[in-house]
């Protein structure tokens, strides 16, 4: 496992808690944006996979875990190149 931390992108939903009468003041709390990819891709990798059973098996939750990850990962490393 790498040392390097990990890119979330950040809060998926910043909120506004605080006003200084010029800006808003961002809290980041919640889900990542990298956790919301993944939950994404895993929704629809498993809505997939009934008919081919690709996720069959006794490792079927950490290759859909795993598979979930690199593809928020690949989503994440597309919004930085725009």
């Amino acid at each position: 496992m790498s040392n390097q931390p990990i890119n979330d992108g950040g809060s998926a939903f910043p909120h506004t808690t605080q006003w200084d009468g010029i800006t808003p003041a961002i809290n980041y709390h919640g889900i990542s944006m990298r956790d919301y990819f993944a939950a994404a891709a895993l929704q629809g990798n498993l809505a997939q996979s009934i008919d081919v059973g690709y996720y069959d098996g006794e490792d079927a939750w950490n290759k859909a875990a795993s598979d979930a990850y690199k593809a928020a990962d690949a989503m994440l490393k597309a919004r930085e190149s725009k």
